[in-house]
C-alpha cells in the first residue's frame, strides 16, 4: 500500500513540474526565432481598419506585449510595447526580453515594420515605440523603406522563403543593414 502512495505521489510531482513549465512557456515573450512567416503569411491582404485583424497580426509578432495601437488617418499605425494590467506578461518578462540584449529593440522594430508593411496592404507609416518616453522610438515610411530593399513588398508577401532570406537573414540578423536603416529612420527618444 505504502508502494502505491510514494508512486502516487512522484507522479504527482512530475506533473506539476510538467505543467507550470510549459505555463511559463506559454508566458515568454516571443522572439524572432519563434516566428513562422508562413504562419504570418496568412494575415497577407489585411487593411486598416479591420481592427481584429491588426491585434491578431502585432500579438504574432516579435516582442508581442502591446499596451496599445492606434490607426492614425487610415494610413499610419501606430503601435505602443508596454504591458498592461492584468496582462499575461509581467514587467519583469518584458524588460527581460526588451532590454536584456543590446540589439533587441533595433532588430524587433525593423522585424515588426517590415512584417506591418507586408502583410498590412494600406498602411503608409509605422511607429513603433515603448510606453516609456525614456526609451527610443521610430517610424518608417513604406515608399522610402521599400526603395531601400531589393525586391517589393508585394514580392515578399507572395515568397516567404524570400522574405526570411534577404529580409530577415539579411537586414534584421545584420548590424551593418540594419544600422544603414536606422540612418534613413533615426531613433528618436
Amino acid at each position: 500500500m505504502k508502494k502505491w502512495m510514494y508512486i502516487l505521489l512522484l507522479l504527482t510531482v512530475i506533473l506539476s513540474a510538467c505543467s507550470s513549465q510549459s505555463t511559463e512557456k506559454e508566458n515568454d515573450i516571443k522572439g524572432i526565432e519563434d516566428i513562422s512567416l508562413n504562419q504570418l503569411s496568412k494575415h497577407k491582404n489585411t487593411y486598416l481598419g479591420d481592427n481584429s485583424a491588426i491585434h491578431k497580426i502585432l500579438s504574432e509578432l516579435p516582442g508581442d506585449v502591446i499596451r496599445e495601437f492606434e490607426i492614425v488617418d487610415g494610413k499610419a499605425l501606430d503601435v505602443t510595447y508596454g504591458v498592461k494590467e492584468n496582462a499575461g506578461y509581467t514587467e519583469e518578462q518584458f524588460d527581460a526580453f526588451w532590454f536584456d540584449q543590446k540589439a533587441t529593440i533595433e532588430k524587433t522594430y525593423v522585424y515588426n515594420a517590415m512584417a506591418l508593411f507586408i502583410l498590412v496592404d494600406n498602411v503608409e507609416q509605422v511607429t513603433l515605440k515603448m510606453n516609456s518616453s525614456d526609451e527610443p522610438s521610430v517610424t518608417f515610411k513604406r515608399k522610402q523603406l521599400e526603395k531601400k530593399l531589393p525586391h517589393t513588398f508585394k514580392a515578399y508577401k507572395d515568397n516567404a522563403k524570400l522574405w526570411q532570406k534577404e529580409l530577415v537573414e539579411g537586414i534584421v540578423k545584420s548590424k551593418e543593414q540594419r544600422q544603414a536603416l536606422y540612418k534613413a529612420f533615426p531613433m528618436e527618444k
